[in-house]
């Protein structure tokens, strides 16, 4: 997991897992539906939360291949 976070932050996303599962990383084949919390902080040293799924009641749902209006989703996952 470590470098996957580490390729991601040479693209500029910064990626904090808070609960690691076990086992190899899934291929997600376009399709698989991805059904996750998040929160987007602004990258200054205050942090400011950007977004923040929980606040919304729902977490976000994303189908694989389906061209996601932010295509950095998808790498995210």
């Amino acid at each position: 997991m470590a470098d996957l976070i580490a390729r991601l932050r040479e693209d500029g996303i910064q990626k904090r897992v808070i609960q690691e599962g076990q086992g190899e990383l899934p291929d997600f084949q376009d399709g698989t539906k991805a059904t996750f919390h998040f929160r987007t902080l602004h990258s200054d040293d205050e942090g400011a939360i950007l977004d923040d799924s929980r606040t919304r009641g729902k977490p976000m749902e994303l189908i694989i291949g389906k061209k996601f209006k932010l295509p950095v989703w998808e790498t995210i996952v």
